[in-house]
């Protein structure tokens, strides 16, 4: 039976998802660790680390992604609500009453909490502790918090709550209005964030398929030129370097990608790993941009990331 990977990430299983993955990959980066220091085992064990630092960090950029986007669509219809809500109020009905006819209004995301809340109602819960109790579930938006927080205090101060409720539909409106204004503002900036991605990625792959095999040549004919001349008592040395040698763990990545052999094997899975950096930073900076969040860069991030792998095991 098919499980709807939305369904998987839900706040409940917050700290399921956090801990659980945060502890097994730190499991699996200490198994690599030791296989990565033996010689037999290196490139599994490099397989086994890049196993662990993915099992440490996508669930938990999933599950505040997932987070992001499902109170990002609950903020949209949440002045709506709050009209409504207003509204019923005005006409007479008592808050509870108020309240639980919204619960047949087509809410989007907000829905499922709206039902919620009024189920508790309907079994006598005071007023007061179900919106205390909405609030704090609705935490990670700072609009509807903020916005629970201001009922309640009108609420306690014996103020005239539907009028409050009302000003707060019109000032959220506002606020999503120059929220959305903002993104559009900004949406170059994203565009831009992706062109200099997908420059670094054609400047090493320039680089690797240019530059280095040209800079290669050059120091094999100046390493034979030295042998010819000098002869073993010459007194030159080989001024070649074996990069491999030097830094084993860059290079275990070059055989299970189909990487160059020797050198170039170096150079290429030594561009792959910055360009994954580059990519995954100009992800979370575009949703840091665009949305406010970096937990909204998880999307372009990942979307980056393929793209960096696809283009260097096909043209590299």
């Amino acid at each position: 039976m098919a499980v709807d990977i939305k369904t998987l990430f839900k706040l409940e299983n917050e700290k399921l998802i956090k801990y659980g993955s945060l502890g097994l990959g730190i499991l699996i980066l200490l198994i690599g660790l030791v296989l990565v220091f033996n010689p037999f085992f290196q490139t599994i064990g490099v397989f086994v680390l890049f196993l662990g630092a993915l099992m440490s960090i996508i669930p938990s950029s999933l599950f505040a992604y997932f987070n992001f986007s499902k109170y990002k669509a609950m903020e949209t219809d949440f002045p709506r609500f709050l009209r409504d809500f207003a509204e019923a109020k005005k006409s007479g009905m008592t808050f509870q009453d108020s309240f639980r006819s919204r619960v047949h209004t087509d809410y989007g995301a907000l829905n499922p909490e709206i039902a919620r809340a009024a189920h508790k109602l309907s079994w006598g819960v005071p007023f007061m502790d179900v919106m205390k109790s909405m609030s704090e579930r609705l935490k990670y938006s700072g609009i509807m918090k903020r916005s629970f927080t201001i009922i309640l205090e009108a609420f306690n101060a014996g103020g005239d709550v539907s009028e409050v409720v009302d000003d707060l539909s019109n000032d959220i409106k506002v606020i999503k209005g120059l929220d959305d204004s903002r993104k559009s503002e900004m949406s170059q900036q994203v565009i831009m964030m992706y062109f200099i991605s997908f420059l670094f990625v054609a400047i090493t792959l320039m680089l690797y398929n240019i530059l280095i095999p040209l800079v290669s040549s050059g120091l094999g004919d100046v390493n034979a030129f030295s042998s010819s001349s000098f002869g073993s008592s010459g007194g030159m040395e080989d001024v070649s370097l074996d990069y491999c040698s030097l830094a084993p763990f860059v290079c275990s990545i070059c055989v299970p990608f189909g990487f160059g052999e020797g050198q170039l094997c170096y150079f290429e899975a030594l561009f792959f790993m910055m360009a994954i950096v580059q990519a995954v930073v100009s992800g979370i900076m575009a949703g840091e941009i665009s949305e406010g969040s970096a937990a909204a860069g998880v999307k372009h991030a990942l979307f980056l990331s393929i793209v960096v792998f696809i283009v260097f095991i096909v043209f590299g």
